[in-house]
Order: C-alpha cells, then sequence, then structure tokens
C-alpha cells in the first residue's frame, strides 16, 4: 500500500465542486475510435498500467474545514461497458471514488474525468498513454518509447501557484452581460450531443482563404450560427464566446492537471455587418490582444487570488460554497457559448487502427469541444436545449464551403 499523501486542488479547480450540478457536472469526455471491437480484459490491464503511470490522478475528493482537497487512494480504475450518458456526474459527495471513468462501448474507448483533477490537455495525454498500452498489448509488440519526459512531481505541480505573482495588481476587464442563448431545455437535465467530422484539409483551405486560424475560423461560424437564431430585439446585447487556452504553450509546465486560461471574445450584431468576414477580422484581432503574455499574466493571477486572499482563508467551506457557486452563475451570464479547441492528438504506435478521436464537455447552456487525429477533425457540441437550430445552421456554413462532414447525434429522449 502507498503511503498516504493530500495535496490542495490547484486554483481553478476550486471552482468546480461549487459549480457543480444537475445540469453542468463539470465533466467532460475524451473518445477514442478503434478500427476494431475492443478487448475489456486487454483494456483493464492497459488501464492499471497506465493509472500507474499517473499517480496524480489516483486520488478521491474531501470536504476540509475551509477548502476541499485530494487524498490519495489505492482503489484500482475498473473498465465498464458504457452505461450513462456522456459527462454523467462522476464526483458524489457520498461516495468516496476516483475522479474519472474509463469506459466502452463496440469500438470506442472513452475517458471521462471531472474538472477537478485536469484539463483537457492532462485528459490527453492520459487517453493517448492508455491506447498506446492497449494497442501494444493487443498486438503482442513491444511498446514504444513513452512519448513524455514528465516526472511524477512535474505532472503533479500546480502551475497556477508557480507562475502568480503578488507583485502584480493589474486589473482584469469588466465585461458586461451578453446574449444568452434561450430554448425549451431537455428534461432530467438531458445532454443533446451532436458531433461533425470534417477533412481537416478541406478546413485548412477555407481557413487559409480568411486568413485566420482553426480556432478563430470555427469561432467565427459559431458567432454567426448564433447571430442567425438572434430576435432583433435580443442583437442588442453581445454574443460573447470563452475560448479555454493552454497555459503550457506560454509558461514552461509539464503539469497533468489543470492549468488553463480564458481569453473572451465577442461581436455585437448590431453595431456590425454581420457578415462571417467581418466576424473572423474582429475576433482574430481580440484573440490575439488575449494572448498577450501580459494578458494572460494578469488572469493567471485572478485565477490565483483567492488562494492568496486573507479573508477568503478563513471562511467556512459551506460558505465558501455559496460565494463561489454564486460567483460562477454572475460569470456565466457573461458567456454566450464556450468554444474549446484541444488541437491535435497524437497516438506514437499503431495509427493505422485508430480512426479518429473525439472531446465534449457537459454544460448549463451551449459548448463547442474541437480536436483533431491526423485528417479527421472533431467538433461537438453539447447543450441543454432540445432545439439544433445553431447547430444545423453552423455546419450547413462548412458544408456550403465545401466541406465534407459526417454527423452523429445523441438522441436525448432515448439514451
Amino acid at each position: 500500500m502507498r503511503s498516504k499523501q493530500w495535496i490542495r486542488l490547484d486554483n481553478v479547480a476550486k471552482i468546480f465542486p461549487a459549480a457543480a450540478c444537475g445540469s453542468d457536472t463539470q465533466v467532460f469526455r475524451l473518445s477514442c475510435e478503434l478500427t476494431e471491437p475492443v478487448n475489456v480484459d486487454i483494456l483493464q490491464q492497459a488501464l492499471i498500467e497506465t493509472a500507474a503511470m499517473f499517480p496524480v490522478y489516483q486520488f478521491v475528493l474531501r470536504r476540509g474545514l475551509f477548502w476541499y482537497y485530494l487524498d490519495s487512494t489505492d482503489i484500482q480504475p475498473v473498465v465498464r461497458e458504457e452505461y450513462k450518458p456522456p459527462c454523467s456526474a462522476i464526483y458524489y459527495k457520498s461516495k468516496k471514488g476516483l475522479l474519472y471513468e474509463v469506459s466502452y462501448y463496440k469500438n470506442r474507448v472513452n475517458l471521462e474525468m471531472f474538472h477537478v483533477i485536469s484539463d483537457g490537455k492532462g485528459a490527453t495525454v492520459f487517453l493517448t498513454a492508455l491506447i498506446t498500452k492497449y494497442l501494444t498489448l493487443s498486438s503482442g509488440v513491444s511498446e514504444p518509447l513513452y512519448f513524455s519526459d514528465a516526472s511524477h512531481t512535474q505532472m503533479s505541480n500546480d502551475s497556477f501557484a508557480t507562475y502568480y505573482d503578488d507583485k502584480d495588481h493589474s486589473k482584469t476587464v469588466p465585461r458586461c452581460n451578453s446574449y444568452k442563448i434561450k430554448g425549451a431545455k431537455a428534461a432530467e437535465n438531458r445532454l443533446k450531443l451532436i458531433t461533425g467530422h470534417v477533412s481537416l484539409g478541406q478546413l485548412i483551405s477555407v481557413v487559409k482563404d480568411y486568413d485566420a486560424t482553426i480556432t478563430v475560423f470555427l469561432c467565427a461560424c459559431l458567432i454567426k450560427a448564433i447571430g442567425n437564431n438572434m430576435s432583433v430585439r435580443a442583437r442588442r446585447k453581445p454574443v460573447v464566446i470563452a475560448v479555454p487556452v493552454n497555459l503550457r504553450s506560454f509558461f514552461p509546465s509539464l503539469t497533468a492537471r489543470n492549468f488553463f486560461g480564458l481569453v473572451h471574445v465577442e461581436y455585437n450584431f448590431s453595431s456590425a455587418s454581420g457578415t462571417l468576414e467581418d466576424i473572423v477580422k474582429l475576433i482574430s484581432k481580440q484573440l490575439k490582444e488575449g494572448l498577450e503574455p501580459e494578458r494572460l499574466s494578469t488572469d493567471l493571477n485572478h485565477f490565483s487570488a483567492l488562494e492568496h486572499n486573507v479573508l477568503a482563508r478563513i471562511v467556512p467551506l459551506p460558505i465558501k460554497n455559496v460565494i463561489m457557486r454564486a460567483a460562477y452563475k454572475i460569470s456565466r451570464r457573461k458567456i454566450s457559448a464556450v468554444l474549446s479547441n484541444i488541437g491535435i492528438i497524437k497516438v506514437p504506435f499503431e495509427m493505422d487502427k485508430v480512426h479518429s478521436f473525439d472531446v465534449c464537455s457537459s454544460t448549463d447552456s451551449m459548448q463547442v469541444c474541437v480536436c483533431s487525429f491526423e485528417n479527421c477533425l472533431s467538433i461537438s457540441f453539447t447543450s441543454r436545449f432540445i432545439s439544433a437550430d445553431i447547430q444545423q445552421y453552423f455546419f450547413r456554413m462548412l458544408a456550403q464551403m465545401g466541406i465534407a462532414v459526417e454527423i452523429s447525434a445523441s438522441n436525448i429522449e432515448n439514451d
């Protein structure tokens, strides 16, 4: 048995236990579609070996007097056949279990994580390691050299605390309330999932014509699709998209825990032309400004402020939960939707046995998650709304530009 240890939640993770509720579990899912049906026994063996490589995830969440904290555990992860809808709750106050789950369905392997322990980048490293282990074991060949040089200490590092600067007193830019997507919601907090697989080569060709990045272009298409469903009166408020940014690209870090920031971009249809070209131009400028080192450092320090606030430290956890839950709801009023691009996913072994990767997240409104593998780019919409008008308009736009789109959708009535 390993010696028991506990660690503090990183500064972003502190909000997730308080914010998690029936309509937003704070859980995200990464999936890998293989070309052959999953062998559950081999996947279980691969999972045990992979979990040993990532002790930073072998924790349960506990409640202290003033803060939540992570407590190490000897609980072993167990592979299950998919038994519940995507991004369902993982953490329960009455049950001390691991904060991630691995399941399978036919050819697909799913990894779901409670955002408390990691972000999309950390989860991607875990899943690709798991798939590499699985393909190695199932093929009966020697395992390739592991592609991460991070030590266990580096993977468990709280990079928010590492790069916090208590001498930086810059204030974040205040934001007004945004346009909120409205409509009838599915019963019992069911999540509507629509995924489109598009040709990465065709998309890049179109994106070049707009002189933009993939993230900027997709963000602009999302804003255009939302705008198409807005009433004239609703256009008085801006459409605001929150774009998570992997801070490891800007600050040296090998952490497998949360280390991301948010850049907010907005477009006001009441004072602009509303053309895709105009939206792309404005969003590109805003995203570039949001990724400036000074802006990222200010936002990082803002995330860390709660941890270093003397008054906040002595407030009992139940009161903190009420305050943080209210603060989260207020912050959500300033966002119309979220678009998260976790980038290119690579598997260092047996790529011919991997068809695609997908990523999606829980949400109380609408979120778009993007990733790519070889020539397949996956775009997944999750929402609580029964209507799929925004999603249909979005994918129709891509198809009209000559981009091949293959769509699959969950049935919220029958899942």
